[in-house]
């Protein structure tokens, strides 16, 4: 695979539900493209699905790599319930640092499996939380749905201690979240303009 596929496969991949045309033409399904977080308490379990993003993609250039910069603002993540919502601002500083964001490294490897038109990668970037940054590493996979449309699917696994936030705990000290949240996404997208890479074909 020629390093010009490579990133542009990276930009498809993280062009994060942008709604628009980014510079290789790559249009997000929005509708069924999502961002959500889980956790659990002593008590239940939760889900808290995000509603707003900002999104800085570049090309990779002679001088530059390819940019990839992801911001999540944490109020708007939807938990499904008002107080746990509000909780959830409060635990992660919305007040002080309203998004999340996540800046691309580099990826370690890319494979693709014929068999079952599937890409794999493992990414490497920075993910900044409450003011405080971590690298992160996850894998990522991407199915081809049909023509130049692709689902991507990924998750990473996170503590809260690790960004130097607290895990809330409500009714004295009855109710404790856990420390460990899992961070999904899956994006459903389409590549206009080229068609999709396979390992030893080369396009112009």
């Amino acid at each position: 695979m020629s390093p010009l596929h490579f990133h542009i496969l990276l930009l498809f991949f993280f062009s994060l539900f942008a709604g628009s045309v980014i510079a290789q033409d790559i249009t997000i399904d929005t509708e069924n493209s999502r961002l959500w977080i889980e956790g659990s308490s002593n008590v239940n379990q939760f889900r808290c699905r995000a509603r707003r993003y900002n999104t800085d993609v570049a090309p990779p250039t002679s001088d530059t790599t390819t940019k990839v910069e992801v911001d999540v603002a944490v109020e708007g993540f939807d938990c499904g319930k008002r107080r746990m919502n509000r909780d959830l601002y409060e635990t992660l500083l919305s007040n002080r640092h309203p998004f999340i964001s996540f800046e691309y490294i580099s990826t370690e490897s890319m494979t693709y499996e014929e068999m079952t038109d599937t890409y794999t990668m493992i990414v490497n970037g920075k993910l900044t939380v409450a003011g405080h940054t971590n690298q992160i590493q996850f894998p990522l996979t991407a199915e081809v749905l049909d023509n130049n449309t692709i689902m991507a699917v990924g998750s990473t696994d996170l503590k809260m201690t690790a960004y130097n936030v607290e895990p809330p705990s409500a009714l004295l000290g009855l109710v404790r979240v856990n420390d460990e949240l899992t961070v999904h996404f899956e994006i459903v997208a389409t590549l206009n303009t080229l068609e999709l890479p396979r390992d030893g074909q080369d396009q112009e």
